[in-house]
């Protein structure tokens, strides 16, 4: 019996081999349709500024950021993630408004700031190979103040239901 199933489906094959190779060539007129590979810019690839807002550690060692480009593109990333998840377009005004607030307000060229701890959260400014970050976490060390309140309005712009879980 499995023999039978077998040379149908070969017999199978070889007919739908025949009918493509029989097909009529195109004329030289005939435009062939062009392929495109849209290649995706992710947080990986994004060469523009970008802020990254992110929390872990602890037991399991999760870890959660948020990745919001200067174009107002949002994403989102776990630990346990092989791919970022595209979560929404921020409106450019609203845009604007984080990147001035975060520039005025945290001056992170200048913020010399890395005590993790066993659970952090982090704050951390991107653009090309440029890379600065301020992390908190450490009991006994004074964050500097405008980086939770950052933290936690920038968190805040971001609907319960669509943050990674």
């Amino acid at each position: 019996m499995k023999s039978v199933r077998s040379i149908g489906l070969i017999s199978l094959f070889f007919v739908l081999l025949l009918r493509v190779q029989a097909q009529e060539p195109r004329s030289a007129g005939d435009k062939m349709p062009t392929l495109r590979k849209k290649v995706a810019v992710t947080p990986a690839t994004y060469t523009g500024r970008q802020l990254i807002i992110g929390s872990g550690g602890g037991f399991t060692g999760a870890a959660t950021a948020y990745y919001l480009f200067e174009d107002g593109k949002l994403f989102g990333w776990r630990n346990r993630d092989t791919t970022f998840t595209f979560i929404a377009q921020q409106t450019p005004a609203n845009t604007k408004k984080v990147f001035a607030t975060f520039d005025e307000k945290c001056k992170i060229k200048t913020t010399k700031f890395d005590y993790p701890g066993n659970t952090y959260k982090l704050v951390r400014w991107k653009k090309g190979k440029e890379i600065y970050k301020v992390a908190w976490g450490e009991s006994g060390k004074i964050v500097p103040p405008n980086y939770p309140k950052f933290y936690d309005s920038f968190m805040a712009m971001i609907p319960a239901s669509l943050r990674l879980k």
